[in-house]
């Protein structure tokens, strides 16, 4: 029998019609298969960080080791996560995260991948970071991956041997449109980073990213930016990048490894809200460090189960 779990869903990623039945659905086989200690659901008063914050302080599962799952994006995992260490550091419970795709798969195929998942409870290590001070309120912040900050321009930044990524790449540039049609002064901000004795200030940055490397011998993140630039600039810079070219104006999207123990303060950040993983407004000033790793829960895949089914 599979292992019961705390279940964690981000309705916000759920559109249409049939949105409410889908997420009744959910629910409904989750208590059929007997699965859920707990189910908790984001609402629009009612983050998902809150709603896993009252479960990882319910002195009823204080004493409780079941694993959570994510029905999510990265940025749900991420606010479950913060909820749960939040409470308790020294705990780390399982995590499993399931994209809910409903537009590629059922229901009943996204249950059957958690009760696979959970009956297999594949555990992987996964390096974790944080960032601890004022963020904007003293704590500490948990991430995986990347930690975001103003809009997102992960489709753009200079990583340009990468697959292009033309849906995304086109959503982020009609959605930078949208602000960059107002005034590019309302939304960059000016940060510093400190590294040792070396300085760094940056004072008119419009997106900025934090990467965890999970790569042994090279520096455990990486920085990746865009400076304020001329809008035609940002997809004829980017088209020139993919075709190895040299261009001038690649001189706003810089890319830089970052050590550990690296010193960020940003001023006066006025995000403009775009998905969950973006910091919030307000003056950061916070160290960036490791973490440690945390246990995930690999996810079954179609390929798995079509293998389990000749066998």
């Amino acid at each position: 029998m599979p292992n019961q779990a705390h279940f964690f869903l981000d309705t916000e990623l759920f559109h249409g019609k049939n949105k409410n039945a889908i997420l009744d659905q959910i629910q409904g086989e989750l208590t059929t298969a007997n699965l859920s200690v707990s189910f908790s659901k984001s609402r629009p008063h009612h983050s998902l960080y809150q709603a896993a914050k009252l479960v990882a302080t319910n002195r009823l599962y204080k004493e409780d080791q079941s694993p959570i799952v994510v029905i999510g994006n990265e940025a749900s995992v991420n606010a479950v996560l913060n909820a749960f260490l939040t409470a308790n550091p020294s705990k780390r419970r399982p995590l499993l995260a399931i994209d809910p795709d409903v537009k590629h798969r059922s229901v009943h195929e996204l249950i059957h991948i958690i009760v696979s998942s959970l009956a297999k409870m594949t555990i992987q290590e996964r390096p974790l970071a944080a960032i601890s001070g004022e963020v904007p309120n003293v704590g500490t912040l948990y991430f995986f991956d990347t930690l975001q900050v103003g809009p997102d321009f992960s489709a753009l930044l200079p990583d340009f041997q990468q697959k292009v990524i033309w849906k995304k790449a086109w959503e982020q540039l009609l959605s930078f449109w949208g602000y960059l049609s107002r005034s590019q002064d309302r939304i960059f901000f000016s940060w510093t980073l400190r590294q040792g004795t070396d300085y760094q200030h940056n004072a008119k940055t419009l997106g900025l990213q934090i990467r965890l490397v999970d790569s042994p011998g090279q520096s455990p993140f990486m920085v990746r930016m865009v400076n304020q630039v001329a809008f035609p600039k940002i997809l004829w810079t980017y088209l020139q990048g993919k075709k190895g070219r040299q261009n001038p104006s690649r001189r706003g999207f810089i890319t830089f490894p970052l050590a550990e123990q690296a010193d960020f303060h940003i001023r006066d950040l006025q995000s403009p809200k775009l998905d969950g993983s973006l910091l919030k407004a307000g003056a950061y000033s916070f160290t960036l460090k490791m973490a440690g790793s945390y246990p995930l829960i690999q996810a079954t895949t179609n390929h798995q189960k079509k293998n389990e089914k000749k066998n």
